[in-house]
């Protein structure tokens, strides 16, 4: 069985650093449901996940 391609993606939360509350990235949700973070510098351990909604 294959998993369909990703073809297209949305963000649909922000990444924190839970130290500073700095955005660090977004999580992406793509067309085929995978999930996947995309960082702006490089990878943090220690982050919290707040839905783009919310910040509207």
């Amino acid at each position: 069985m294959t998993k369909d391609p990703r073809l297209t993606g949305e963000p649909i939360m922000h990444i924190l650093c839970k130290k500073t509350g700095k955005l660090v990235g977004y999580l992406y949700q793509w067309n085929n449901g995978d999930l996947q973070p995309a960082w702006f510098d490089s990878e943090v351990q220690d982050v919290l996940y707040k839905p783009i909604a919310d910040a509207a």
